[in-house]
């Protein structure tokens, strides 16, 4: 073999592995871009995947929240119902045994007492006296306490009994009236009653 032959063997093997060299540099470049994309799409999928169950959960909070929120609202109003029931229940009972109070002869007793406190401040001949229709009966008597001045009338205003009596000139209103009086105790009902709604 000659020299050249030899030189041109040994030329055609450095071509060979050279180009066998960048050959694998090739493959091992894409190989690592094909890695770097694979984790880059791996990192996106992820982190969307991540973006969307993040979101669904929250969806679920939201929804489970309105659902609670209005599982609750609606357990109050009921509450509110039935609180609102028993109450007008416990006033109409409390209003027919102020009635039945009226027909009986310590009802006469209230009247007198009202009448003589009244009088003691409204002492003024324009003072106007009004029971409700039916106490008529009683007119004398609460005159007495007022003395002849004063005015006497029934009021349909008034539907369970009692006094109200008033004096344009002293500028005063006296209510003794059941009518009032059992309407002013709704408020202590209503938080003494243990009937409180959260």
């Amino acid at each position: 073999m000659s020299d050249i032959d030899e030189k041109k063997d040994k030329f055609s093997m450095a071509i060979n592995h050279y180009a066998e060299e960048q050959r694998k540099k090739i493959e091992d470049d894409i190989a690592d871009f094909k890695n770097k994309e694979l984790e880059e799409t791996e990192i996106e999928v992820l982190t969307e995947c991540y973006r969307m169950i993040q979101k669904e959960m929250a969806e679920m909070r939201s929804g489970i929240s309105r659902e609670m929120a209005g599982r609750a609202m609606e357990g109050r109003r009921e509450l509110l119902e039935k609180r609102s029931a028993i109450t007008e229940d416990v006033f109409k009972r409390s209003g027919k045994k102020l009635i039945e109070f009226t027909k009986s002869e310590k009802y006469k007793a209230f009247l007198e007492k009202a009448s003589k406190e009244f009088s003691e401040v409204l002492n003024s001949a324009d003072t106007v006296i009004s029971v409700k229709p039916g106490d008529e009966k009683y007119e004398d008597m609460i005159k007495g306490f007022f003395g002849s001045g004063c005015t006497f009338k029934t009021d349909d205003g008034i539907a369970i009994g009692g006094i109200k009596a008033y004096s344009a000139k002293l500028g005063i209103i006296a209510d003794e009236t059941l009518d009032t009086l059992l309407s002013d105790q709704r408020e202590w009902f209503e938080e003494h009653s243990g009937m409180t709604v959260a």
